[in-house]
């Protein structure tokens, strides 16, 4: 079966009307009665064809709608909280879904009501046009009416949060130490102090921000339903920037040579460490702390110097901010050949000795200085013939360096010495 669409339904309906007025308006200008007649008959049709198009939605609304107290007395006060209502309303199909909390108000007129606690009935009312209340659920709802006081209040700066590392709080005050509260007289006789709370998370530096009130009993918990006048003031906080101690290491840079032969062999700082103070921003810059250059070009020996600790801006010692650096220098080590004849000693009487080798190979190691230095006449190589008959004998020498020098090998280790009369 073929269906028409509701818009071609609408357009042949007005088309209908139409022609029946254009046919009838001759009759009607003779007739008022046929003109009142007609306009009903169109009215009608229109809200036939309207409600088949768009029909007519009972329904509870989707969500409670919350009641407001109006012509509340000079000196009184809600004291309760008020409940929410639902309703049920009418409206066409389409503007359900454009309906929301905001397109209703719900009031309960308190005119002429006294302090206590009573049930009033509760006026419901759409703010947009084609809906209508057909019922609220409940009808009525409690409401507490209380004398309406206005009591002084201190007002408390409460810091919530940690600031950073090397920080630490000062003052925290109020710009005003009390405010005014008011509202039923049992809510407010419950407030015990109106409460700043600030946020000082991450703080490094003073800060005056504008903050929230909110009026807290005697455990701490929030008391809703009074008004605090003025609802927010300002709170100075005061961050302090805190000294810090950390102990740091003292390195120091060597500079130079020592002389030809010579070498670097420690270098030794005292104290190691040091106890400095400052601030966290001025610490953290810091790894350890540089003495001044030490040169050691030319040295031979070592060498003790006091250094003053150079101190970056904001830092400061514990104690006497000096320290010494030792240097040890050392003689480079290495040998020398040298070939050195011997000499005979406690030859027996009236013997003649006669040596196979006219010398004798000795290698030296000590500091290159003293190796330098070093001629065959400073070493002394001896053989002793005591106690040894006519022929030939195997005698081993003894061998003699200066101090701080030593013998590395000798070569022959024996000489053949042969001993005859004179």
């Amino acid at each position: 079966m073929y269906r028409q669409s509701p818009r071609r339904r609408r357009r042949e309906a007005f088309a209908l009307a139409r022609s029946a007025a254009q046919r009838s308006w001759g009759a009607v200008r003779n007739s008022p009665g046929l003109l009142v007649l007609a306009v009903l008959l169109g009215a009608a049709l229109w809200v036939f064809v309207t409600d088949t198009e768009n029909p007519t939605v009972i329904d509870l609304f989707r969500a409670p709608i919350p009641v407001q107290a109006v012509n509340v007395g000079e000196n009184l006060a809600v004291a309760n909280h008020l409940a929410s209502v639902d309703i049920r309303i009418a409206a066409p199909r389409d503007r359900w879904d454009r309906l929301s909390v905001g397109s209703f108000r719900a009031t309960v007129d308190l005119k002429g009501l006294d302090a206590r606690e009573q049930q009033v009935r509760v006026q419901v009312e759409p703010t947009t046009s084609g809906v209508r209340v057909v019922e609220v659920i409940p009808r009525s709802i409690t409401v507490n009416l209380e004398d309406f006081v206005e009591k002084s209040i201190p007002v408390i700066a409460r810091l919530v949060g940690t600031l950073p590392i090397g920080y630490e709080l000062g003052a925290a005050k109020p710009a005003a130490s009390s405010v005014k509260v008011s509202g039923p007289h049992s809510l407010v006789e419950l407030v015990k102090e109106v409460v700043a709370d600030v946020n000082i998370t991450g703080l490094t530096v003073d800060v005056d921000p504008a903050v929230s009130l909110v009026a807290r009993g005697a455990g701490g918990g929030e008391i809703r339903g009074v008004r605090i006048a003025p609802e927010s003031v300002r709170v100075n906080v005061q961050v302090i920037q805190r000294t810090l101690f950390r102990t740091l290491p003292l390195t120091v840079r060597v500079t130079g040579e020592p002389a030809v032969g010579y070498r670097l062999a420690n270098v030794t700082i005292s104290p190691a460490a040091v106890q400095v103070q400052g601030s966290i921003q001025a610490l953290q810059q810091l790894d350890s702390l540089t003495l001044p250059p030490v040169d050691v070009s030319g040295l031979r020996s070592d060498v003790s110097r006091p250094l003053r600790i150079a101190l970056p801006p904001g830092v400061s010692t514990t104690g006497e901010p000096q320290a010494t650096v030792s240097v040890a220098i050392t003689a480079i080590t290495g040998s020398a050949r040298f070939s050195v004849a011997p000499v005979l000693e406690n030859t027996p009487a009236g013997r003649q000795a006669a040596v196979d080798q006219p010398a004798v190979v000795v290698v030296v190691q000590g500091p290159i200085p003293k190796l330098d230095a070093l001629t065959p006449a400073d070493i002394r190589v001896t053989l002793d013939l005591r106690g040894l008959g006519d022929g030939t004998s195997n005698v081993v020498p003894r061998i003699r360096v200066p101090d701080g020098l030593t013998v590395l090998s000798v070569q022959p280790l024996a000489l053949a010495v042969t001993l005859r009369p004179s």
